[in-house]
């Protein structure tokens, strides 16, 4: 007896018999009574179904079956369909306005589906055409019920799971589609569905669920449809099995609680579930349901609803005499934050470092109408403060086993945040260098994601750790919070009362120091100034603090006056480098007074910063630097402390940058010269003669006369014939130690002079190259150095020591804009024999000249030729490439292709069988240097064109040579990222190959992964789309394929437009091949690759690596 039948037992007085028995009746058939043989006909029907009369009613319907019956052929059922007056004139009753005969039209029709006249689908297509006549639902669902059960027996098969074929949309379950046509036929279906999911047919019964999942789908999820809890209702009385909880848990995860017009219904929801399981002590679900409620109440005050009941369902949860509650309170105490009150449970102490800092914000501004819920937080914080204990306890665990909550937990993108960082903090609260590892890791994401964790962090910021390493993480912490406030100023408000309480509480001074240097920058919020200015005014009146610790500050304040000095000069420096103009005549009398103070060579420090402070306010025309001067010479001049030198040396670099056409100028100029050459000859101090050097490199020449320069420099010096005099006697020689400095100088000289050559200074005959540079001027520091160079390479005299030769050298083959004008280098292979420095030097100045010098050419040409040859040493074949972007400018292809390609040839076959390096080897392969040389090499903009397609070539031709395996690999790779995009298509799309193998796209794939992960270019992702189409199809590849792809989705820029233009177009690509590819292992990669981007764009593998 189906459902539907029931409901005509109700109707009529009359039990309804099988239709099969009806017809083996001849004596007490009722229908006999109306008529003696044959069929009824229609007239005789249509008459008795205006009786009003059921069991007239139903015998009518009765007869007109077994008319149907009669004419039904099986071979032309589709025609008799379609075309049968009898089951046209059936199909039209079912829209009666007669209750009566609809509901008995539509059991007909059910009847003739038992009998095998109709088919189901067919009748179901019909009924569902009568929704827009009908007159009476209930008997258009009551046969939509029947036909369900005869689909269901039809497609069971033993042995396997029944499988509604309904969906939501298409095909759309029948129950939806009659819920979408009338909103108050809600009561006929819900009855409907409780007779399915309570029929005394077993089969009907425990399948009845999977039948009707889309329509508890609908009735519980749908986003335009008014909340009502009779669906939950109906869905929680049935009794408790593995599909009753299955069914619940999806309908509970598709909860929406972001919306208004959602929230309502979802905390209806939760709570109809959560009160069931409370009253039916289900301790596993109250377990896994405390979390979603606290997240529905932070929503409910978010959208401005009354949260209080739900507070009530969270008090009556936690109410509960059960152990396991432990687990969650912490994760919930974490969640409600400033709303939960009190709980028995044992919690993590993070989690009330949450609380606390989030409630201080309330507490440091009080308010008469949150007077009583202040009461309570500072109770809280009462709690806080005496009742610390060490947190060695692991929840987590507890609540990842608990099924029920992992069900819910990825239903809410917030809850399973604070799960994570749970998690997270369980593992890595002791160990510091993970701890560090995340801080950094968090340090480089976007900010959205750090707002996301910002409570997190401050519950960070209040944990009370007694070891010392802590200290570091909180200096850490507050500086990635701080760094906050300028994206969102907001956060101030919420910071400031935190940086307080940790500078009136915390016992360490770092932590304090950090929090008071941060204290200025919550001025972002106009409501803060007041309470920072009251803290700063506190502390330099020396109030707020115990009598008997001003008391000891005061015993030690002679000790600590130079800090006190340090920290006034660096407060003094930052003001001048911020507001230089505004502010900076006002802190001139602050300096004068440190200037004067600081004289003792404790004060080096202090004096230093302020002559800095000098120099911003000369750099911003706050000050005259000539005055200046005056007023300093007298007594820093003769200063001997090293520091206090080195920072009027930095002072006097400034000089130059200043330039007016005023004697002042000039005077000032000429005297910081002076001053600057006068320590260059008499410091012994290495430090400080350096950085006289570079201040004197920002000199020109004219800026001072022969006379200012130290006599022991001018010893040998060869004045033209126009000056008329010779030099004083001879004096001391420099020091060695400054030699580094001394040709800082001499470069800057000499990048300033060759700047200032045109090209007729190089228009020389190359056949005629003159032996010295004695066309020169007198005055030109080229002339000099390369004739002094030439001499003592010629004929030695020894009058110099090597180091200084070496330093000439140095300093003639440094990067210029232009080389030295053209003379004969044919000098140089006399000294190559003094050693590896002589001939390294004299090598690259060969190649310097190379551009415009026909000797250079050919010394170059011979030493290239020998290296050829196999007969050079290491350190000859070193050279080359370490030179090569000074080769690479003046010599030909030609005649740099045959030693590179030996080079390489020889190195690579001592490494072709060696694989990667395993931790802790750190030996040095020359052909891993030489592959890190032609990087260096292609990156320089300045080499040929020919010679860049030279260096090209030979990097493609390894790429077949070098397999992945390879301890030259990774430097392989990052020589590759410098090609040109022609010969990286070449080399890596699988597109252009006669052959893809693994091999292949192994390295393929690591070399564009490398590519995508620069930075400087404008669309980097975009190396990554051939290799993710050719690893669709190549199954033994894809996880290697990934894990190259996560560096560089890590490294780019999620929230640039480039990257979400190529995210947008790989989702469309994944959507194409999921409908028009039927590779699955390709569908299931494109679906890989698209997840890993949105774990790493959303922040997400944060919370995955620890």
């Amino acid at each position: 007896m189906t459902v539907a039948r029931r409901d005509l037992q109700d109707m009529s007085a009359k039990q309804i018999v099988p239709y099969e028995q009806r017809n083996s009746t001849s004596v007490n058939s009722p229908h006999q009574l109306i008529v003696n043989k044959g069929y009824a006909s229609f007239e005789l029907v249509k008459s008795l179904l205006n009786t009003n009369n059921s069991v007239l009613i139903v015998n009518a319907i009765d007869k007109l079956i077994s008319t149907i019956k009669s004419k039904y052929k099986p071979i032309e059922r589709q025609r008799f369909v379609n075309e049968n007056e009898e089951l046209r004139f059936l199909r039209e009753k079912c829209s009666s306005k007669d209750a009566k005969v609809s509901l008995t039209a539509c059991q007909g029709l059910l009847a003739l589906v038992e009998l095998g006249v109709l088919e189901i689908a067919h009748t179901m297509s019909t009924v569902v055409t009568l929704l827009p006549s009908t007159h009476n639902y209930s008997a258009i669902i009551s046969t939509m019920a029947g036909l369900l059960i005869l689909d269901l027996k039809s497609r069971l098969v033993p042995g396997h799971q029944y499988k509604c074929q309904f969906t939501l949309k298409s095909p759309q379950h029948p129950f939806i589609t009659v819920l979408d046509k009338n909103k108050d036929a809600e009561a006929d279906v819900l009855a409907q569905m409780h007779a399915l999911c309570t029929h005394p047919d077993y089969t009907v019964s425990s399948n009845s669920l999977e039948l009707l999942r889309p329509v508890f789908f609908w009735l519980t999820c749908h986003p335009q449809r008014e909340g009502s809890i009779r669906p939950w209702q109906l869905l929680l009385s049935l009794p408790q099995t593995t599909a009753q909880s299955s069914l619940l848990l999806a309908c509970l995860s598709c909860q929406q609680i972001y919306s208004p017009s959602s929230i309502e219904r979802s905390f209806a929801a939760y709570s109809a579930v959560t009160e069931a399981a409370v009253y039916q002590q289900h301790r596993e679900h109250v377990m896994a349901l405390l979390p979603m409620l606290a997240r529905v109440s932070n929503q409910l005050v978010k959208l401005e609803r009354d949260p209080r009941s739900c507070y009530n369902l969270i008090e009556r949860c936690f109410a509960l005499d059960a152990p396991e509650l432990k687990s969650v309170a912490g994760i919930t105490l974490m969640l409600l934050a400033e709303n939960l009150t009190d709980t028995k449970y044992e919690y993590s102490s993070i989690s009330l470092n949450v609380f606390v800092a989030l409630s201080l914000q309330w507490l440091n501004l009080p308010s008469y109408l949150t007077a009583s819920a202040l009461k309570v937080a500072s109770k809280i914080l009462d709690i806080y403060q005496d009742n610390y204990k060490e947190d060695t306890r692991l929840h987590t665990p507890n609540l990842k086993a608990n099924k029920t909550f992992q069900s819910l937990l990825y239903t809410d993108s917030h809850l399973s945040i604070i799960f994570k960082l749970n998690q997270n903090w369980e593992r890595m609260r002791d160990n510091p260098d993970k701890l560090k590892s995340w801080l950094d890791s968090l340090s480089t994401v976007n900010n959205e994601v750090k707002l996301e964790l910002l409570p997190f962090l401050l519950g960070m910021i209040l944990e009370k750790r007694k070891e010392a390493w802590y200290e570091e993480i909180v200096v850490k912490v507050i500086r990635i919070v701080v760094d906050l406030v300028e994206y969102k100023k907001e956060v101030s408000v919420q910071l400031l009362s935190l940086l307080m309480y940790k500078i009136a509480n915390d016992r360490c001074p770092v932590v304090r120091l950090e929090c008071l240097r941060a204290l200025p920058l919550m001025a972002k919020t106009k409501e803060n100034v007041p309470v920072i200015v009251s803290v700063l005014n506190k502390l330099k009146a020396n109030k707020g603090a115990p009598t008997s610790f001003l008391i000891m500050l005061y015993t030690s304040l002679a000790e600590t006056q130079w800090e006190l000095d340090i920290a006034k000069a660096i407060a003094v420096n930052r003001i001048c480098e911020i507001r230089p103009t505004s502010h900076g005549l006002e802190l001139v009398s602050v300096i004068s007074s440190l200037l004067n103070r600081c004289g003792e060579r404790g004060g080096s420090a202090a004096t230093s910063v302020c002559v800095a402070a000098l120099a911003r306010l000369w750099r911003a025309a706050a000050l005259a630097p000539h005055s200046t001067w005056a007023a300093l010479q007298p007594k820093l001049a003769r200063d001997t402390r090293p520091a206090v030198q080195i920072s009027i040396c930095k002072l006097l670099s400034e000089v130059p940058s200043l330039r007016v056409s005023t004697p002042e100028f000039d005077r000032l100029a000429r005297e910081g010269a002076r001053r600057l050459w006068q320590w260059v000859a008499d410091s012994n101090v290495p430090e400080v003669v350096e950085a006289a050097c570079d201040a004197l490199a920002n000199y020109k020449i004219d800026d001072y006369k022969l006379c200012d320069v130290p006599e022991i420099y001018r010893k040998t010096v060869k004045l033209p014939a126009s000056y008329c005099k010779t030099p004083a006697d001879a004096a001391r020689k420099p020091e060695d130690a400054a030699l580094q400095g001394v040709q800082r100088l001499a470069s800057r000289l000499l990048d300033r002079e060759l700047r200032a050559y045109r090209s007729g200074h190089y228009a020389l005959d190359a056949r005629l190259e003159p032996a010295t540079l004695n066309h020169l001027q007198p005055t030109s520091l080229a002339r000099g150095l390369v004739e002094c160079f030439r001499k003592q390479a010629i004929s030695p005299s020894y009058e110099f020591p090597d180091v200084v030769l070496l330093s000439m050298l140095r300093a003639l083959t440094a990067e210029y804009p232009k080389p030295l004008p053209p003379f004969d280098l044919c000098f140089l292979p006399e000294v190559f024999h003094r050693g590896t420095d002589w001939r390294r030097g004299c090598v690259t100045l060969a190649a310097r000249q190379a551009q415009v010098s026909q000797s250079a050419r050919r010394i170059l040409e011979n030493y290239l030729q020998g290296v050829t040859a196999g007969t050079a040493e290491e350190t000859d074949v070193i050279l080359i490439f370490e030179i090569l972007p000074i080769l690479c400018r003046g010599m030909p292809p030609n005649a740099l292709r045959p030693p590179l390609e030996r080079c390489l040839a020889d190195s690579f076959a001592e490494i072709s069988h060696v694989k990667a390096k395993s931790k802790g080897e750190d030996k040095e392969y020359l052909f891993l240097k030489q592959m890190e040389c032609i990087r260096l090499c292609l990156e320089c903009d300045k080499i040929h064109d020919a010679n860049r397609t030279l260096l090209s070539q030979i990097v493609e031709h390894y790429f077949s040579e070098i397999s992945d395996d390879n301890v030259a690999w990774p430097t392989y790779v990052s020589t590759c990222r410098s090609l040109s995009s022609k010969y990286l298509e070449r080399m890596s799309s699988p597109s252009g190959w006669w052959e893809v193998s693994p091999a292949l796209l192994r390295k393929a794939a690591a070399v564009r992964a490398a590519l995508a992960a620069l930075t400087d270019c404008e669309a980097p992702l975009n190396w990554l789309n051939d290799i993710i189409d050719a690893q669709a199809t190549e199954i033994t590849e894809q996880e290697f394929s990934l894990r190259c792809m996560m560096p560089a989705l890590q490294a780019v820029d999620p929230d640039s437009a480039a990257t979400r233009e190529w995210f947008l177009q790989l989702m469309g690509r994944t959507q194409v091949a999921f409908n028009e590819t039927e590779d699955k292992s390709a569908k299931l990669y494109l679906g890989d690759v698209l997840m890993l981007c949105v774990i790493v764009f959303s922040g997400d593998i944060l919370l995955r690596t620890t």
